[in-house]
């Protein structure tokens, strides 16, 4: 195992214990985290659709990092990537 692989699993167990004590904790964050999630991949796969009718490419797909973006932030998350992604060509 390399230093990356060590860095990501022990994210991913961090990430993991935070979820199941937040869900613990309030069973209905449960239903926030999903709700946020499906607004924030419902905007990006839409807008992604509308720029492609458009022939613009935005660069910018579902991937677990997008995914986890909008899960935890929604809406304003996939902005931020978008955001993220336009200063890459500048």
């Amino acid at each position: 195992m390399n230093q990356n692989q060590i860095i990501l699993l022990l994210s991913a167990a961090a990430l993991l214990l935070y979820l199941f004590y937040t869900i613990k904790k309030r069973p209905a964050a449960l239903l926030a985290f999903v709700g946020r999630g499906a607004a924030g991949l419902s905007y990006l796969y839409l807008f992604n659709y509308f720029c492609a009718v458009r022939g613009v490419s935005t660069g910018l797909g579902m991937n677990l990092i997008t995914a986890g973006l909008a899960v935890f932030l929604g809406i304003p998350g996939v902005l931020l990537a978008f955001g993220v992604n336009l200063l890459r060509f500048l």
